[in-house]
């Protein structure tokens, strides 16, 4: 029987599934936040928490229905699987996961505001968060509901692997047009 501390072969190849698989995500992240326009495309600035969501909810234009809930729903989306993975990788507080995800999302709108290459927005930070809180908490429940610390390893890569189609077809099929 493998003592506690030698990890298996089996828990070392699930490690291995969880990083390759986060790799991944974190490439299409950074090729949808960052490289998806040309540097100098667009650059706006909005540091007034609300006011986009606010300008979304108040408009009437045709088509900005669309494109608020594409931007919403799209923010919190693609930052929950960074919220599970924070979680999995640092089991600590959530405070630290909350400011491991809040920090990447804030990294990501300066780089795009000093890049031009989005707009960078206060608003897109929270939706992020939000997202983040969510992963967070989806992992949580994850963890409660298993609660041995190498089976929760083991759902992790099983749903790490599972999502591995996605983020493959996100990162290498989909031309992103923005």
């Amino acid at each position: 029987m493998p003592s506690s501390r030698t990890p298996t072969k089996r828990a070392k190849a699930e490690t291995v599934a969880i990083f390759a698989v986060f790799a991944i995500y974190a490439a299409f992240l950074l090729k949808l936040l960052l490289f998806s326009r040309a540097p100098g495309s667009e650059r706006s600035i909005n540091l007034v928490p609300f006011a986009t969501i606010a300008e979304y909810a108040s408009s009437h234009a045709p088509g900005t229905a669309r494109v608020a809930f594409a931007n919403v729903v799209g923010n919190i989306l693609i930052f929950i699987p960074l919220g599970v993975y924070a979680s999995w990788l640092r089991h600590r507080s959530a405070w630290t996961t909350m400011l491991t995800v809040a920090s990447v999302s804030a990294a990501v709108e300066i780089i795009q505001g000093v890049f031009a290459v989005g707009a960078s927005d206060i608003d897109d930070v929270i939706l992020n968060c939000v997202g983040g809180l969510i992963g967070m908490l989806a992992f949580w429940l994850l963890s409660a509901i298993i609660r041995e610390r190498s089976r929760v390893r083991t759902a992790m890569a099983v749903l790490s692997l599972l999502s591995l189609p996605v983020w493959c077809y996100f990162f290498f099929v989909i031309r992103l047009r923005m």
